[in-house]
């Protein structure tokens, strides 16, 4: 694959599933930088496939500049006659370059079926594809990298993005204000979603963990999702020392969510969190992190970070994420700040 092709109309199309968690989506969000800094004059559609439409929502202010059109209605089949039954995809559209990032067969029959000059597809071994990543990438299980290796395979060319994603200049004034300068700040992510995925580490271990920042002179800032507001009342009386700057009420109301999570993760050293949502909106801010895995793989699931350290509870005797030790996780912490 030569450097020469340079595509005017890009199709992303990401598939995914039900779930279409907010981790995985922040995931992608190298994969879409790296696309720009390939070809930045070149027109990107992103096609979510199934699931919310989380670029054009929550994380819309992560994504400014890199995409042009999300379309939201389109619904392709999985079953093998749907290749068939279905009508061709954007009609009347053509695209210089299609990358399709999911293997349902069915799918990736109907894309090819849009007029296109190169197509890139991981479906039946790249049987499809126009074009195929270094081995190395093409055989990795790690999200990130493995779409990494979809646009080296379209472009002929390795794109390793920095980790931050870029936010308006807003929501980094904002966190600055909520975390001045001067402390070192340690973030607690102890959510991870549901709480019946067995990815929680129990909350007295990262109280634990939180009182061992505060006793080496850190500030422990505890970062928690909606559905884990409840839990800071306790986390306060167990650790005086700790902030909770979501919870603050003198920022812009729109400063919110998982972008204002990235924000302050922008002003951490370090960040300690679950395989979740939060923990890969810690790495796109530019912290260190350390990351706890008890039944899924840092193999897949490491975030895309600075810098990261991955303990397992499989290296402790099982899958119980309850396995990993709290000293464990603060000698990680101190390792990162140095």
């Amino acid at each position: 694959m030569t450097h020469d092709f340079v595509p005017e109309s890009i199709l992303v199309y990401v598939g995914g599933n039900p779930d279409n968690a907010i981790g995985e989506n922040v995931i992608k969000l190298p994969f879409l930088r790296a696309i720009r800094e390939v070809w930045p004059k070149a027109r990107l559609t992103w096609v979510p496939g199934v699931g919310p439409a989380w670029f054009e929502g929550a994380l819309a202010p992560m994504t400014g500049g890199l995409i042009d059109e999300i379309v939201t209605d389109l619904e392709l089949g999985a079953a093998p006659l749907d290749a068939l039954r279905t009508p061709r995809p954007f009609p009347g559209r053509r695209f210089d370059l299609i990358i399709d990032t999911q293997n349902i067969l069915a799918r990736t029959l109907m894309l090819r079926r849009v007029p296109h000059e190169r197509f890139i597809s991981p479906t039946w071994r790249w049987f499809f594809s126009d074009g195929r990543p270094p081995a190395e990438l093409a055989r990795t299980p790690r999200l990130a990298l493995r779409l990494l290796g979809m646009l080296a395979a379209a472009s002929g060319r390795m794109v390793e993005p920095d980790p931050v994603a870029p936010l308006p200049a807003e929501w980094g004034e904002t966190a600055a204000r909520l975390l001045p300068d001067g402390p070192v700040y340690v973030g607690l992510a102890p959510g991870a979603g549901r709480v019946d995925t067995g990815k929680l580490w129990p909350l007295e271990n990262f109280v634990a963990v939180a009182r061992a920042q505060a006793a080496a002179g850190r500030v422990p800032v505890f970062l928690l999702g909606p559905g884990e507001a409840a839990w800071a009342p306790d986390l306060r009386e167990a650790v005086p020392e700790a902030l909770f700057p979501e919870s603050r009420t003198d920022r812009p109301a729109h400063v919110k969510g998982p972008p204002l999570v990235s924000a302050l993760a922008g002003r951490l050293r370090v960040g300690v969190a679950n395989c979740s949502g939060t923990g890969h909106l810690m790495a796109a801010g530019g912290c260190a992190m350390v990351s706890l895995f008890g039944p899924t793989r840092p193999e897949k699931y490491a975030p895309y970070a600075r810098a990261v350290t991955c303990l397992r509870a499989r290296d402790h005797g099982g899958t119980s994420i309850a396995l990993i030790p709290v000293d464990r996780v603060v000698g990680a912490v101190d390792a990162l700040i140095g």
